[in-house]
C-alpha cells in the first residue's frame, strides 16, 4: 500500500513540475493599447501570451499565474514588429562610389551588420532587401547569420543583385577601359535572362529585382533619374515567368509611367519607387493585385542633402522636381484601392526607417493606413501573412512597442522601448 501512495506522490509532483515548467515556459505581455495588425481601431487592455517563438494567445480575460514572467507595456503602444520592404543594409552613408570601388565586400558586411541592430533596435523585425549594390554576398551571408543567432537583426529576404540589361544599372562616368564592379547582373535576350535569374535562385536569392530603365546621364530631362526602357516585353515575360516557377516574386525599380504599365502587363509583384506614376495605372496594379512600394524618404534624404553633402544647384532642383513630382504620385495611388506597402531605403541613417511612415502620413495617408502598410500589407507582399504582420494567434512572435500613440502623432514610432522578435527581446527600456 505505501508503494501505491509513494507512485501516486511522485505522479502528483512530477505532474506539478510539468505545469510550473510550462508556466516558466510562457511569456506575458500586458498590452495597454494594442494595434493588432488587422483591427481598424486600438484595442486596451490585453494580455498577451508567448510561448518559445510564438503568440499562443491574445485576450483581456487571461490570468496570469504568480511567478509569471511579465513585461508590462501598460503604459504604450504594443503593435506587430514593423516591416521595411525596401531596404539596401551593405549600404551606408557616405560617398557611393567609394563604397563600391574602395571597400571590399567583407568590410561592408561588418558595417551592414551594425545596422542591421540599429534597423532591429527601431523596431523593424523583417526587411525586404532590394539588392547590396556590388557587395558580394553580404546580403545573404546576413541573413543566415542572422537566422542561425549568431548575430542579431531583422528577419531578411534578399534580391542579391538586381537585373538588368547590359548597360542597364551600372556605375558611370568613368573609363570604358576600366573594369569596375558589378552593381547589377546584366542579361540580354530570353536565354541570357533564363540562366540569370536561375543563377540568383541557385545562390539563395529570396526574391528577384529588376531594373526598368537605364540610369543613364542626360542633361535635357528635368530629373536625374530616369532613362530608357532596360527590355522588351518578351525579355520580361520570359523573366518574370521564370522567377514565379522558382517561387521567386520579382520587384521592379521603376520610375515612369511607361516602364511600370510594361512591367503590370507582365504580372510583376510589386513596382518600387513608381515616381510618375498615373490615377490609372494604380488601378490597374489594384486589378491585378500588384503592391506599390513608394520609397518616399530616399528623395527627400538626397533633395536635402543630409547625409551625401552638397549637390549641385542644377541637380537640387531636378532633384526636387522630382519629390514634388513624387509626392503627387502617391496621392494619385491614395485615390485608388492599389495596397501601398512601407519601405524605407534608407542606407544612410540606419534605425530611422519608420520616418517614412510619417511622410507617408504627412501626404495623406490615415495613420491607421499607414501602420498596416508597414504589418499585415507588408506581410502580404513577402508572402509572410501566416506567420508575420499581425499579433494573432499561432503567429511568430514580432512584437514592439512605443511611448505614445502613434495614431495621434505617427512620429511617436520613433520611441520604440521593447522588441521583441521571435520570441527573443531584443530591446528592454522599460
Amino acid at each position: 500500500m505505501s508503494r501505491i501512495f509513494s507512485i501516486i506522490f511522485a505522479l502528483i509532483w512530477m505532474s506539478g513540475a510539468i505545469l510550473l515548467q510550462a508556466q516558466e515556459d510562457l511569456i506575458y505581455l500586458k498590452a495597454g493599447k494594442l494595434f493588432d495588425g488587422n483591427s481598424d481601431q486600438l484595442r486596451n487592455d490585453l494580455v498577451i501570451v508567448v510561448k518559445e517563438n510564438k503568440i499562443v494567445s491574445v485576450g483581456k480575460d487571461i490570468s496570469i499565474p504568480p511567478g509569471a514572467t511579465i513585461f508590462d507595456l501598460s503604459k504604450t503602444t504594443v503593435l506587430p514588429g514593423l516591416i521595411d520592404a525596401h531596404t539596401h543594409i551593405a549600404l551606408h552613408a557616405g560617398n557611393y562610389e567609394d563604397q563600391i570601388l574602395r571597400e571590399t565586400p567583407e568590410y561592408r558586411a561588418i558595417y551592414a551588420t551594425v545596422s542591421a541592430k540599429s534597423t532591429l533596435e527601431a523596431g523593424i523585425t523583417t526587411i525586404r532587401d532590394a539588392g547590396n549594390e556590388g557587395a558580394g554576398y553580404a546580403d545573404v551571408a546576413l541573413r543566415d547569420a542572422i537566422n542561425n543567432g549568431i548575430v542579431p537583426g531583422p528577419r531578411m529576404q534578399v534580391s542579391i543583385q538586381p537585373v538588368s540589361g547590359t548597360g542597364g544599372y551600372n556605375l558611370v562616368g568613368f573609363s570604358p577601359y576600366f573594369s569596375l564592379p558589378n552593381i547589377s547582373y546584366e542579361a540580354d535576350g530570353p536565354a541570357e535572362i533564363r540562366k540569370q535569374i536561375r543563377r540568383l535562385i541557385k545562390e539563395g536569392a529570396d526574391l528577384i529585382k529588376i531594373y526598368m530603365e537605364s540610369f543613364e546621364k542626360k542633361e535635357t530631362r528635368t530629373d536625374i533619374l530616369t532613362g530608357a526602357l532596360n527590355y522588351s516585353k518578351e525579355e520580361l515575360q520570359v523573366l518574370v515567368e521564370e522567377a514565379h516557377r522558382g517561387g521567386l516574386p520579382v520587384a521592379a525599380h521603376t520610375y515612369s509611367d511607361q516602364a511600370a504599365r510594361l512591367a503590370i502587363e507582365v504580372n510583376v509583384n510589386s513596382i518600387e519607387h513608381g515616381l510618375y506614376l498615373s490615377e490609372e495605372t494604380f488601378r490597374l496594379m489594384a486589378a491585378k493585385n500588384i503592391y506599390y512600394v513608394p520609397t518616399l524618404l530616399v528623395y527627400e534624404f538626397w533633395r536635402d542633402s543630409k547625409i551625401f553633402g552638397q549637390i549641385s544647384a542644377e541637380n537640387k532642383i531636378k532633384l526636387t522636381n522630382t519629390v514634388e513630382e513624387h509626392i503627387k504620385t502617391f496621392k494619385n495611388a491614395l485615390k485608388t484601392p492599389v495596397k501601398i506597402v512601407f519601405g524605407s531605403d534608407t542606407f544612410e541613417l540606419p534605425g530611422t526607417n519608420a520616418q517614412e511612415i510619417e511622410l507617408m502620413v504627412k501626404y495623406g495617408m490615415q495613420p491607421m493606413d499607414a501602420l498596416k502598410s508597414a504589418t499585415s500589407i507588408a506581410a502580404e507582399l513577402l508572402g509572410l501573412e501566416s506567420s508575420i504582420g499581425s499579433i494573432t494567434e499561432n503567429k511568430l512572435a514580432d512584437i514592439i512597442a512605443v511611448n505614445g500613440n502613434p495614431l495621434e502623432n505617427i512620429s511617436d514610432l520613433r520611441n520604440v522601448v521593447f522588441v521583441m522578435k521571435g520570441g527573443e527581446i531584443y530591446l528592454d527600456k522599460l
